[in-house]
């Protein structure tokens, strides 16, 4: 291997420790204000519904994994077109999959949340707003993919991580404004979580359009190349499943089960 090859790998690999170690760092003190803002009910009502939207991505998961291995296959055959024709393919498939689980969710999630769920009924309508800006995070995050797989695919770590660590002070912010809120806690905590997100979206959708020429979004499908997505995605999905239920079912049935 080529000095110059070891030495990309190592700075790569350093970055990625220290995005990973930054957003471990703020993790570990935003979710213990979070916590101390919103009380114990608060809390455990938005894991819990937040949890129902997460739990979407045993169906999105998969195709994540999909289109990060075919993005990053056509950079290696040095295809421009045929790349953005992957590229193009790929968002299509994710604001496709987007808009189907937004609407499901908006109408079986709302019936769900209010029918089925163990929710205090004072917190009842704060927990449709965290419904609902769950929901629009979920969408901006999965639209977010193909852009992050073309900037991890060109190995262009550096704006990989300092994103990251963007994204990490914006979690901070949002501990912060969560404090000094004058409107519902809960509220509050979901509309910052979800500006945080578009916010990172936007980041990556401008650092990709001036990066990478195939990162121009044209009226393309290729039939031929979803089919392929279709069945590569389908050997991860029932490992994506099991991950999510164990990582997020827990909570749900804690949820359902409480009161008996």
């Amino acid at each position: 291997m080529e000095l110059s090859s070891k030495k990309t790998i190592a700075k790569n690999t350093l970055l990625l420790y220290s995005r990973t170690i930054v957003l471990l760092l703020v993790s570990l003190y935003t979710s213990r204000i979070v916590l101390q803002v919103l009380g114990i009910t608060d809390y455990g009502v938005y894991i819990a519904i937040a949890g129902v939207v997460t739990m979407m991505t045993m169906i999105t998961g998969p195709f994540s994994n999909a289109i990060s291995r075919y993005i990053t296959y056509g950079i290696g055959k040095e295809n421009r077109e045929r790349l953005n024709v992957i590229f193009t393919t790929s968002v299509t498939i994710q604001v496709v999959i987007a808009l189907v689980i937004f609407i499901l969710c908006e109408g079986f999630g709302i019936w769900f949340l209010n029918s089925r769920m163990n929710i205090p009924a004072d917190r009842l309508a704060a927990a449709n707003w965290v419904l609902h800006c769950s929901l629009l995070t979920f969408v901006v995050n999965l639209i977010s993919v193909p852009y992050n797989a073309c900037i991890i695919a060109h190995e262009h770590m550096k704006a990989y991580a300092y994103i990251g660590i963007i994204d990490a002070c914006l979690k901070l912010s949002v501990a912060y404004l969560l404090i000094i809120s004058p409107i519902d806690k809960l509220i509050s905590y979901s509309i910052l979580l979800f500006v945080a997100s578009l916010c990172v979206r936007i980041l990556y959708g401008v650092y990709c359009k001036e990066h990478f020429a195939e990162c121009k979004y044209k009226l393309k499908f290729d039939k031929s190349l979803f089919k392929e997505m279709i069945g590569f995605a389908g050997w991860n999905f029932i490992g994506v499943t099991a991950g999510v239920l164990r990582d997020h079912g827990g909570n749900i049935l804690v949820n359902l089960l409480i009161s008996l």
